[in-house]
């Protein structure tokens, strides 16, 4: 059955493009956010997941690419068509989308260099997300918010926000997460700057 071959590539998909963005695997992620938004019947959960998501680890490339040049046309691309989307969405379903909205806004704020919009933007990702129980989400923000201080040289802030991240990822149940934030943690604790 064509449709069943159809859902099951799209449950292959998106499951492959989250587990590599969890662990990490940032071209592996790409390759099938890709892959799962060719898909012309995807469903509107599923694409603006996989937008959010594909938007995130756009950042993380970059960050890992110390600002390649096509990388950064990239991130800005999937940036604006997830944030169109994630807003839209957001104004239907705030509950489920305004964390979302609050973290790629900080995530691009912080890209650009504007340290305390950006902050502002992580707070209010992180709050949202706690609010709904999004304990994956909210582990997230709070991650991604100490890389941002830590950049910015706020060294104890940042400790601060991987240890709440760590606490999150330990009610979520991801060990894996928790070792890596744990490593984080003594790696900014025994090289501060």
């Amino acid at each position: 059955n064509p449709l069943y071959a159809k859902k099951c590539s799209e449950t292959i998909f998106l499951n492959k493009a989250l587990q590599s963005f969890w662990l990490g695997h940032t071209k592996r992620c790409n390759h099938y956010s890709k892959k799962i938004l060719q898909i012309e019947l995807l469903g509107s959960h599923n694409r603006l997941t996989i937008q959010f998501y594909a938007a995130l680890n756009a950042f993380r490339a970059v960050k890992n690419s110390n600002g390649n040049g096509s990388k950064c046309a990239m991130v800005k691309t999937l940036y604006r068509s997830a944030i169109s989307a994630l807003r839209s969405a957001a104004e239907l379903s705030p509950s489920t989308f305004s964390n979302k909205v609050y973290l790629l806004e900080a995530e691009m704020l912080a890209f650009e260099r504007k340290h305390q919009e950006a902050k502002a933007s992580y707070a209010a990702a992180i709050t949202s997300s706690d609010s709904v129980g999004y304990v994956h989400e909210h582990g997230l923000a709070c991650e991604l918010a100490a890389h941002h201080y830590k950049k910015i040289g706020e060294v104890q802030t940042a400790i601060d926000f991987f240890q709440q991240s760590k606490l999150c990822y330990i009610q979520w149940g991801s060990q894996m997460k928790v070792e890596s934030i744990t490593q984080q943690i003594e790696n900014i604790q025994q090289h501060p700057l």
